[in-house]
């Protein structure tokens, strides 16, 4: 190879490498730019995301809102201008790009914002991340964090988030805070416990207290518990503390003593009905024994609720032996009961006492179809299938063998087509013995038309197996 041809060879090589660099250049300048776009982009994102920060906070859990956020909003508003309130508490949220102090919660006085501001590019003041140099402007003194847990207790009632931040300071919080919220607390116990929110602290206090705390209370509550019993929070206070007073018979007589005076008011209060049910469950039999005479002169009122009739099940639990009186005066009424949503469980139960057997048995074979067409009374039927006597219970098949004075058609037929009284029939063919069953059996046989019209009803479906698998089973 000549010079000339090297030479000329060196300046195309060089030509072809100032090309490519070209290139490079031009690439890497484009890669540049794109990485400019995505940064402004994701500033752009960030200040968008801070300006509706406050907004899309307030959508998250009650559990993520710190004390007193409720009447405590950011004091920097979008219009620029700055809002003040009272001392209050700077609120602070969590999320996955962003740092809050202990359980979202920053104590302070919101004037301390009052030289911010507002600039489109600037933080909200509730933002906090490790790179705000304002931050430690935040941290207040302990003197301070106790003076606004007084203020978030006072402001309580009535508010669901305060209630639910206190009560979590007294169960988890220091000695000196637990004992802060007691005192404040031990003052207006009385109207805490009557508050939709308040009466869950004094609970919590009830529950987690100490000893000492849990009888400063009891005696604090001790002269309103009749008020408190008849009110739709107070009693749930009230049975709270009977729990706690279960196991000291000094208190317990002292408490007794407030319930005895007006046990009746109670007895036919909805809420009072709690409270006694409450005794008659925790407190011993004996000390409570006095509250059967009231009991027995409001029986028929109480049968007509769902607690009334739970109360008068226990009496009959506890007080086997002493509750004739009460019983029959509700077997007095019994009319009533059968047909009743809850006093039909009374005569369930006196059922189960044979003296009263004969009685109740009577009053339903003779009113039989009646009572096996109602949706309560039908159950009563029901239960006496299990109790009867092998006198009663040939009874009650003839009655079923008679015809009914509606249609007349068989009773049997009547019932085993009917919505409520078919329970009545299968029970009756799947626990009476063989002896009363056959002649129902014989009955079908000899009306063929018995079965046909059950099988075509609705509600006689269950009837025709059971039937007709008996009949097989004979052939």
């Amino acid at each position: 190879m000549t010079d000339d041809d090297f030479e000329t060879e060196q300046n195309l090589l060089g030509s072809i490498l100032s090309i490519t660099d070209e290139y490079e250049y031009q690439d890497q300048k484009k890669l540049n730019a794109s990485d400019e776009c995505n940064q402004t982009q994701t500033q752009i994102k960030l200040q968008r995301q801070y300006k509706f920060q406050t907004t899309d906070t307030f959508n998250k859990s009650f559990e993520q809102i710190s004390l007193g956020s409720d009447q405590i909003c950011s004091p920097i508003q979008p219009e620029g201008k700055l809002k003040y309130k009272n001392s209050g508490v700077c609120t602070s949220f969590s999320s996955d790009n962003q740092t809050s102090l202990e359980n979202s919660m920053i104590f302070g006085n919101v004037r301390c914002f009052d030289y911010f501001q507002k600039q489109s590019d600037q933080f909200s003041p509730i933002y906090y991340s490790q790179n705000n140099p304002i931050w430690p402007q935040y941290q207040k003194s302990n003197q301070i964090l106790d003076i606004q847990l007084d203020i978030d207790i006072e402001n309580m009632c009535g508010n669901q988030v305060l209630s639910r931040k206190v009560q979590k300071i007294f169960e988890t919080g220091q000695s000196n805070q637990r004992q802060q919220i007691f005192c404040k607390v031990l003052v207006n116990c009385q109207e805490f416990s009557k508050d939709i929110f308040g009466n869950y602290l004094i609970q919590k206090i009830l529950e987690k207290g100490t000893t000492q705390q849990q009888m400063q209370i009891f005696k604090q509550l001790l002269p309103y518990v009749i008020e408190l019993s008849k009110n739709n929070f107070g009693c749930r206070v009230i049975q709270k503390l009977i729990d706690i007073i279960s196991k000291n018979d000094q208190l317990i007589v002292s408490f007794i003593q407030e319930i005895k005076q007006n046990s009746k008011c109670l007895l036919i209060d909805q809420n009072g009905k709690y409270v006694i049910l409450k005794c008659l469950e925790t407190l011993s039999i004996d000390i409570f024994r006095f509250i059967l005479k009231p009991t027995e002169e409001l029986g028929i009122h109480m049968c007509d609720s769902q607690y009334g009739c739970k109360i008068i099940q226990k009496l009959i639990d506890n007080y086997p032996t002493q509750v004739d009186t009460l019983i029959e005066n509700c077997i007095s009424n019994q009319h009533l009961l059968y047909k009743s949503q809850y006093g039909n469980y009374i005569i369930q139960y006196a059922i189960k006492q044979s003296r009263y057997l004969d009685i109740i048995a009577n009053y339903i074979l003779n009113n039989l179809e009646n009572l096996c067409f109602n949706k309560y009374a039908s159950n009563t039927v029901e239960t006496i299938l299990e109790y009867l006597t092998p006198k009663l219970k040939n009874n009650f098949v003839q009655i079923l063998m008679k015809l009914s004075d509606k249609n007349g058609m068989f009773i049997f037929l009547n019932i085993s087509t009917n919505p409520f009284g078919n329970y009545v029939i299968k029970k009756l063919l799947q626990i009476f013995d063989q002896e009363h069953k056959q002649q129902l059996l014989n009955l079908t046989k000899q009306n063929q038309h018995l079965l046909y019209y059950i099988k075509q009803s609705e509600y006689g479906q269950r009837i025709y197996i059971l039937l007709t698998t008996q009949l097989n089973d004979q052939n």
